[in-house]
């Protein structure tokens, strides 16, 4: 009897024991990235993947990025107890990133949250979420962003598809001292730049190698400022025929008496990025060039204070003088993730850390780069430099780089063309005709 008793103790508390196993491990249903116990007693943390390339990220080489980043997610996480940031990155080949982003996201597989390429986001469109309601609700207002950022920010639908939250401009220096009154357009710029070749000076640089650089900061300008159109509305090519094609060799042909005057030396096709200008603004002998606004930073220290106090900037000068037009990059923010509650929380953590007056004018200060939303230049949070307020107003007059397929092909060739009539391999008449017979 007492055995019987004791087996029927034994068996109860086996069962038990089997019974809290069993609820202790219940598993969660497919596609649940909860992922582990949340910060509340009953609560299991939401997890949202967070996508940024190397260094936006906690990756980056800049220990200030990493430590504002860490805080912000630390602060955002505490705030919002039921989330949790898990911070993702992508490949350091931004090309690459981006197509395998988009094959994510035409997969069903994207991050919650990814920087996007400004000048591609368009392609992104058909897969994220519209954030009108989350802007309107965290009272930020679309008029607010540059008009550029507004255009890659909106789709054809007219919904608010991203949060562009860094960006940049190209712009002319100049030296102060040797050109007390900056050139407004290509004939000015050769009549100056003769006379400061005669006094021995570089009169006028820019990138001029084969890469992307060239077009962005050396052809761009020009032939968008005549009203020149790259693809069409279905994204073919169109800058080889009809009028667009003059516009084109009207660019490469300044380029061309730029080199033949000796205004602009032809070694400037050994220069594929603006930073490659620094030995020769270093020098002190170089009067003119065409940059982009992150050089600031790099000058200073180049040069000194005193020495970089001698420099200005003004619009880019084109064949019509009252022309402004530049070219503006930067990155957006894209939301992917298909459940409300999520979107939210992404849409939360985006405007705390990069969006917001206080957030994007810490990591625009931190970066080095240049707000989107023209509220922020005022705001505290900010701090720009000598020429901060020449930037925000060349941004209004900014344009991106199409977001066809096609543009990859006519940027190519169209780095090809610019830099042998620069070298004087080509005239411009046959640089153009070998680029548009490459891309048709």
């Amino acid at each position: 009897m007492k055995i019987n008793k004791l087996l029927m103790v034994i068996f109860v508390v086996g069962l038990l024991a089997i019974m809290s196993a069993c609820v202790g491990n219940e598993s969660k249903p497919d596609g649940d990235t909860s992922g582990k116990e949340g910060k509340g007693e009953n609560e299991s943390t939401v997890t949202i993947n967070w996508q940024a390339i190397p260094p936006y990220s906690l990756q980056s080489t800049d220990e200030n990025r990493v430590e504002y980043l860490q805080k912000a997610i630390d602060e955002w996480e505490a705030e919002n107890g039921k989330f949790e940031i898990n911070p993702m990155v992508t490949t350091s080949n931004i090309s690459e990133g981006m197509a395998k982003l988009q094959e994510q996201a035409a997969q069903g597989r994207a991050p919650d949250v990814a920087m996007v390429d400004s000048y591609i986001f368009p392609r992104f469109y058909d897969y994220l979420q519209p954030l009108d309601s989350y802007l309107e609700e965290a009272g930020i207002e679309l008029d607010d962003f540059f008009p550029f950022a507004q255009d890659v920010m909106t789709g054809p639908d007219g919904k608010i598809y991203g949060l562009q939250f860094t960006t940049d401009v190209r712009t002319l220096y100049y030296r102060t001292d040797l050109v007390p009154t900056p050139p407004q357009s290509w004939d000015e710029v050769l009549e100056i730049g003769k006379q400061l070749k005669e006094d021995g000076y570089n009169a006028l640089m820019f990138p001029g190698g084969t890469d992307e650089p060239t077009v962005n900061t050396s052809l761009w300008p020009y032939y968008w400022a005549q009203g020149g159109e790259l693809v069409d509305d279905e994204g073919n090519a169109v800058f080889g025929e009809g009028e667009n094609r003059t516009k084109m060799l009207n660019a490469l042909t300044y380029l061309q008496n730029l080199v033949d005057t000796g205004v602009t030396p032809s070694r400037v096709t050994t220069y594929g990025n603006e930073a490659d200008l620094n030995a020769e603004i270093a020098t002190g002998e170089l009067a003119m060039f065409i940059g982009g606004n992150w050089q600031v930073s790099q000058m200073k220290e180049i040069l000194g204070e005193e020495e970089f106090s001698k420099w200005g900037v003004s619009h880019i000068p084109h064949k019509d003088p009252n022309a402004k037009t530049t070219l503006a990059g930067g990155w957006v923010w894209g939301i992917f993730a298909e459940d409300e509650e999520k979107q939210q929380a992404a849409f939360d953590f985006i405007v705390h850390t990069f969006i917001g007056d206080k957030g994007m004018g810490n990591w625009a200060t931190i970066g080095g780069y240049l707000p989107t939303r023209e509220s922020v230049y005022k705001h505290e949070s900010y701090t720009g430099n000598v020429f901060t307020d020449q930037f925000s107003e060349f941004l209004n007059h900014a344009q991106m780089r199409p977001a066809a397929t096609s543009y990859t092909k006519i940027s190519a060739e169209l780095q090809n063309a610019a830099s042998s009539v620069l070298s004087g391999g080509k005239t411009p008449e046959d640089a153009l005709q070998d680029a548009w017979d490459a891309v048709k």
